[in-house]
């Protein structure tokens, strides 16, 4: 009998040792040793299966998660890889289209920023051959959205008055994925135009607004939607839709430059800083951190949260870093974005390498302006010319070390644009004939540039997609040349190569163009005319004038500096108004208050610049407005500055 309850009682006792693993998972108080055979209280409780095992091991929830991350995206690669219908070739490089379009967007402003965390990404060679200037392609995330542009056909919509049928939409998404997406990777292909206009109408449109471009069955699109799809983005701020679809319709906005009308003001430098801040603003620059900027209560970003937002952050900085640069503007060095220097070698070990690459020369080009802006741009003293060149040199040898990263076409061209970005500066100098090496240089990376382009744009229908960097680029070089074929050449120079590298660039920009009133078009009149001129670049006395006018726009015043050549020469409208002006001033003011007439002295027009600004060109790079004299065309920058530096 007693050894019957000292059995009874063992058991329990034996029992009492061991919770159940629900409740040694959660480090709960488990009873179940009190009623052996019967599920725990905290069980009964959760209806959770209640089992006690001697070989438990607790697991970490994260570990787990991410371990089924994993595991579920190879399961999607597998059975991608055995579909037999062959899926659209184009680059992704950001979010999968779940991370993209499913984000709640209930709470307007208030909703998570932080993306889903179902794909990791796989960076892979595209297996179609591609242009050499095209970034390499990455495998394309699986489709979690439903509604396929095979499937879902496109709703006809209305802008500003301006209906776009479903089949042109379905045309322009196609051609956008076709030729543009690759300079941009961050949508995904397979999304349909509906979706992406019901989670945000601006990305919808700016999608249309950029395709639109070389869409041939209505050119009239461009144009008339133009305006619209600008005052959206203007106020794509109070939009409830998520901030990252505004980001990204901020970037395909910011990267593909349009025609505008003469009355608006160019807002390309204004959006890019917004489109900056709004990154930062949500925790795009912090990856790790991001959960930190969420007015809602979010779990940390998981790893492959951290890889998509480092990817879309690297992309807004390159954007707005080229933006600046093509308007002349100074921009922010990515050191100046972050919080901590670390931050940056995560950053760049997270991206793929060809935009780690890429983010590498635009730094390198925004830290020479600053070091070139810092030793002064006006009237340079002989000191101060030593240390541009010693600044220039120092510059050119990181670019070599870029070069020896480069292990594609696209990053090369990347690497040689960067590369006239600082030898542009040279031109700054006051004799830079003085530099024979220096110009010899200049011409050449000029050269590569415009003859690199040439090469991708034989393919058709591409050159007409160009983002604004490339023409940047283009007119950099080819008014570089125009300068110095123009003067006195020194020996050195391949002038059979400058020429026709010049011409090249002439023809490519035509093709850029998408209209009359773009800057390449306008480039194309200024170019011909300038080549054909006997006076551009030289004095009255038809000695040549050394140097820039135009010191203030960085690797851009070559460009300008050629503009204000032309207006001098060409721009009868310009003349005009100039002689219109003069002749209203003569007759309202030049009687003083007594009645008497005052003989004020009547300034040629070939020696007074006027900056009242009808020529859309200019304002395109943000001239200021006013009826102010500026430099004569004859007399060193110095010499007037102080009274007109307020003006650019």
């Amino acid at each position: 009998m007693r050894s019957m309850e000292s059995a009874v009682r063992q058991t329990p006792s034996k029992r009492s040792k061991k919770a159940c693993t629900e409740c040694r998972q959660q480090k709960a108080k488990c009873d179940a040793f009190l009623n052996p055979g019967q599920p725990c209280s905290r069980c009964q409780k959760v209806k959770a299966r209640c089992v006690i095992s001697d070989p438990f091991k607790r697991e970490h929830k994260r570990q787990r998660l991410s371990e089924l991350e994993q595991e579920t995206d190879e399961l999607r690669q597998k059975l991608r890889s055995s579909e037999t219908c062959k899926s659209i070739s184009s680059p992704i490089a950001m979010l999968t289209a779940a991370a993209e379009m499913d984000i709640d967007t209930g709470n307007g402003g208030n909703q998570s920023s932080v993306l889903p965390s179902q794909v990791s990404l796989s960076y892979t060679h595209p297996a179609i051959p591609q242009p050499a200037l095209l970034p390499p392609s990455m495998s394309l995330p699986p489709d979690s959205v439903s509604g396929t542009r095979g499937s879902d056909r496109a709703i006809p919509r209305i802008l500003s008055g301006v209906r776009v049928t479903g089949d042109e939409i379905d045309e322009i998404f196609q051609l956008f994925f076709q030729d543009y997406a690759q300079f941009l990777p961050i949508l995904d292909p397979r999304t349909s135009p509906n979706t992406y206009y019901s989670k945000s109408p601006f990305l919808f449109w700016a999608v249309i607004r950029a395709a639109s471009r070389s869409y041939p069955k209505n050119p009239t699109l461009l144009n008339a939607l133009s305006r619209g799809i600008v005052e959206m983005g203007l106020l794509s701020l109070t939009s409830t839709s998520s901030p990252i679809h505004t980001i990204k319709g901020l970037l395909l906005l910011l990267n593909w430059p349009f025609p505008r009308e003469n009355a608006t003001m160019d807002v390309a430098f204004p959006l890019s800083g917004m489109l900056l801040h709004l990154a930062m603003q949500n925790g795009l620059h912090i990856p790790m951190s991001s959960h930190e900027f969420s007015k809602a209560r979010i779990p940390a970003p998981s790893e492959s949260d951290m890889t998509k937002r480092s990817e879309l952050w690297a992309q807004c900085v390159v954007v707005y870093q080229r933006t600046c640069l093509s308007k002349g503007q100074s921009a922010r060095s990515i050191s100046d974005l972050t919080h901590e220097p670390s931050q940056n070698q995560v950053l760049f070990q997270r991206v793929s390498p060809d935009l780690a690459l890429e983010l590498r020369c635009q730094e390198t080009i925004v830290r020479c302006c600053n070091a070139v802006l810092e030793n002064g741009v006006r009237a340079l003293s002989p000191d101060q010319e030593r240390s541009l060149d010693i600044i220039l040199r120092m510059f050119e040898n990181q670019v070599k070390d870029l070069e020896s990263q480069a292990l594609s076409e696209t990053d090369r061209f990347h690497t040689a644009i960067c590369r006239l970005h600082i030898q542009s500066f040279h031109l700054f100098k006051t004799n830079a004939a003085l530099y024979d090496d220096c110009i010899v240089r200049l011409v050449a990376s000029a050269c590569m540039v415009i003859e690199r382009v040439g090469d991708w744009g034989k393919r058709p229908g591409l050159l007409p997609a160009t983002p604004l960097y490339v023409f940047s680029a283009t007119a950099i070089s080819a008014f570089s040349l125009l300068r110095i074929l123009k003067s006195s050449i020194p020996r050195d120079v391949d002038i059979e190569r400058a020429k026709s590298a010049l011409f090249l660039g002439i023809n490519i920009m035509k093709q850029i163009s998408a209209g009359g009133n773009e800057s390449a078009a306008k480039c194309v009149v200024i170019l011909n005319q300038l080549w054909n001129s006997s006076k551009a670049f030289r004095k009255p006395d038809g000695s040549e004038y050394s140097g820039l006018r135009i010191r203030s726009r960085f690797s851009m015043s070559a460009v300008l500096d050629s503009v204000w050549w032309w207006r001098d020469e060409f721009d009868a409208q310009y003349r005009t108004l100039l002689l219109s002006q003069e002749t209203t001033e003569d007759s309202d003011h030049g009687r003083d208050a007594s009645g008497t007439t005052t003989h004020n002295p009547v300034i040629p027009s070939e020696r007074q610049e006027s900056l009242v600004l009808d020529d859309q060109f200019l304002a395109d790079f943000e001239w200021a407005l006013g009826d102010d004299c500026l430099l004569p065309p004859t007399e060193p920058c110095s010499s007037v500055w102080s009274s007109t530096a307020n003006m650019i």
